[in-house]
């Protein structure tokens, strides 16, 4: 089923000096029914990105997958954006639907986005899980560039070489139907809409946060990601209290598409751990 996000706006303070727009009327999908998991999606893709796990998930579990502002059917706000416009945007799509708290599921810049989640909103976020997801922007002038760059030449200038760059070779070589659909899916996106979200990550910094995360976290990283390199996996895994990482050797950026399988087992292993369970038993206690 397919819905629209009502737009409420939820208590949010911003660390950043810009300020926070209106939360965008996310586009997403609501599937199944049980604890809720929030799916949040890399840059450059949609809710359409995490069909391997929606399709086990929503037989366990009420699964929310949506797309980012700028992205897919949501609105396109005005540009640049923050990272709290994003996570502003997530809170107002939970106070839509009702769920006080979900498991978050974030995968690059949605890892990022659920990092932000967890350390402003510790009682929407019962768990996290961050898939290949950097903690700060390495050069942000990078990202700044590349913003400009899709403004004056549209997508086509963040296609070139993207199959390689967020597949590992073995399954860049021999693409899937659904890896294929991704990777022609970004160049029907929004230039303005993607360029903005580039500005967010490039504003992004979150070392001096993690700290205050403290719902159980585990850290997912591919050693063969050439997007988001492996130290990042390791500053997040050591900042926040209690963290476990996992590195997958052979494993690009978007591996919830490569394996999902062992994705699969790494969050099902990660819900039903002491921790998690105990965690999932105080957020049940606390909803009226």
């Amino acid at each position: 089923m397919t819905a629209h996000a009502d737009g409420r706006a939820s208590a949010f303070t911003s660390t950043s000096a810009s300020p926070i727009t209106s939360p965008a009327t996310s586009s997403f999908a609501d599937e199944g029914s049980g604890d809720a998991v929030l799916l949040s999606a890399s840059l450059g893709t949609t809710a359409a990105m995490w069909a391997p796990q929606r399709t086990r998930l929503r037989t366990e579990r009420r699964v929310i997958a949506y797309d980012h502002r700028g992205h897919g059917a949501s609105p396109v706000p005005p540009g640049p954006y923050d990272l709290a416009d994003l996570v502003h945007d997530a809170v107002a799509l939970l106070d839509s639907l009702d769920i006080e708290s979900a498991d978050v599921v974030g995968i690059s810049l949605g890892g990022t986005v659920g990092l932000a989640l967890a350390a402003d909103h510790p009682d929407r976020v019962r768990s996290l899980v961050t898939v290949n997801a950097p903690a700060f922007a390495d050069d942000p002038a990078f990202w700044r560039r590349r913003a400009a760059a899709i403004r004056e030449q549209g997508m086509k200038a963040a296609t070139s070489g993207l199959l390689g760059r967020w597949y590992a070779p073995a399954v860049a070589q021999a693409p899937t139907a659904l890896v294929q659909e991704t990777v022609e899916g970004v160049g029907r996106l929004d230039p303005e809409g993607y360029a903005a979200c580039c500005e967010a990550i490039a504003g992004t910094d979150l070392r001096d946060r993690l700290a205050a995360v403290r719902c159980p976290v585990l850290v997912v990283n591919g050693l063969a990601d050439a997007v988001v390199p492996a130290h990042h996996a390791r500053t997040i895994a050591a900042a926040v209290p209690g963290a476990r990482q996992v590195e997958l050797p052979d494993a690009g950026h978007l591996l919830s598409q490569e394996i999902p399988d062992r994705l699969h087992t790494l969050l099902t292993e990660h819900w039903t751990s002491p921790t998690a369970t105990a965690a999932a038993a105080d957020a049940r206690k606390a909803t009226p």
